[in-house]
């Protein structure tokens, strides 16, 4: 393994044990401090436009200047969001505090994207795939760890925690990852302007992939934000730690595909992307319906089994074919950008829907993804015959 690639998986890995940590105590943070569920929905999404512009620019700076610069910043902007959100109960500081978090958040997912590509383009597929998993594994003992924390009402403790896993991560990164000769394009410092900030001659696959991932954004949103744990504690009267159980295998079962599938760039990457995207949906409307607590969770657990931990590789491996090599990371982190978006909705339609019906976030999630993996039609198939399966082998 390469000194990048080590010090790549070595971040991503204390990354995964801050989100984890932080992602699993925030919605029960803010249900203690007397924050309603419609609140919670702005804080969850009035940040998005703010991060959407953030990521945006990002990915041109990053061009310019190297990756590590903002691979580095993200972290650092982490650090601080986790560390001072049990400061205050304040509704806008909390916004702020979140925004931050998701900010460094989502533009750390583009970061290491690209470095990981720029450290060598062949393996990136295989390895992207196992950075995600050793990611999720990560998260997925946090959230244990969360989950007893949380429920001896330690949430300072769970939030300084995070920050520190985070920081960890920026130490890590810094101190093993070495540059490259990516920084200082020529091409993406004369596109400095709206360009930087605006998807204007994004080519039209990239265009396909970013209307995709908005609409599936918007649905992992209504599902996914602070509903998720509510949830099961609002329908079923599950414990706290009961739920750290069910969202650590949460994690657990979007890992093991990932660190488990062996792929190739050269497959068809648009039908397996489209086709366990659709089945993810199907499986989280069948959640939402279902009125016993074992077999709801037990279905529930398996949408990134069969689906995420599956469709992941091959939609970052779709955006970086289609990427253009002199402007790479800006294409790259504006289809994230455009993605992220879905931030702004999927919160504030959980809101509205949660408090009438429990479900209902997780049927409207899985509706919008079976609609993003049909956008995927418009993208164009696998040109060339006789090539081999993405998914080559298990193990």
């Amino acid at each position: 393994m390469s000194r990048n690639y080590v010090a790549l998986l070595a971040g991503s890995i204390l990354f995964g044990l801050g989100i984890g940590t932080y992602e699993f105590t925030l919605p029960y943070y803010l249900d203690s401090v007397g924050i309603s569920v419609p609140r919670m929905g702005l804080i969850y999404a009035i940040g998005a436009i703010g991060i959407y512009l953030l990521r945006m620019y990002a990915g041109n700076l990053s061009d310019r200047f190297g990756r590590k610069a903002l691979y580095s910043f993200s972290l650092g902007l982490a650090t601080v969001a986790a560390a001072v959100t049990p400061s205050t109960v304040v509704l806008w500081l909390q916004t702020l505090f979140k925004s931050a978090y998701d900010a460094g958040a989502m533009i750390f997912d583009s970061m290491y994207q690209l470095c990981l590509h720029d450290d060598d383009r062949d393996k990136y597929i295989g390895r992207v795939g196992k950075i995600q998993g050793a990611q999720a594994l990560a998260a997925a003992l946090a959230t244990v760890i969360a989950g007893v924390v949380v429920g001896k009402n330690l949430y300072s403790g769970a939030f300084y925690l995070a920050s520190g896993a985070f920081l960890a991560a920026m130490l890590a990164f810094g101190a093993r990852y070495r540059t490259g000769n990516q920084a200082n394009n020529a091409q993406a410092a004369q596109s400095s302007g709206l360009r930087s900030v605006l998807p204007i001659g994004l080519p039209r696959p990239l265009l396909v992939l970013a209307l995709t991932g908005f609409i599936f954004t918007v649905g992992l949103s209504t599902s996914h934000c602070f509903v998720m744990q509510l949830f099961w504690e609002r329908q079923f009267g599950a414990s706290r730690p009961e739920i750290g159980v069910i969202l650590m295998l949460h994690r657990f079962t979007i890992a093991v595909p990932l660190l488990l599938l062996r792929w190739s760039a050269r497959g068809r990457l648009r039908e397996i992307f489209m086709a366990f995207l659709a089945l993810e949906g199907v499986i989280l409307i069948a959640s939402g319906l279902i009125s016993n607590f074992l077999i709801a969770a037990a279905v529930w657990l398996t949408h990134d089994l069969l689906g995420a931990g599956v469709w992941m590789p091959a939609q970052s491996a779709l955006i970086q074919r289609y990427s253009r090599e002199e402007t790479r990371g800006r294409d790259v982190t504006q289809v994230f950008a455009l993605s992220s978006l879905g931030w702004v909705f999927g919160p504030l339609i959980a809101g509205a829907v949660f408090e009438h019906w429990y479900g209902g976030p997780f049927v409207l999630s899985g509706v919008l993804m079976v609609v993003a993996a049909c956008v995927l039609l418009l993208l164009p198939g696998q040109a060339r015959a006789g090539e081999q399966k993405s998914v080559e082998s298990i193990g």
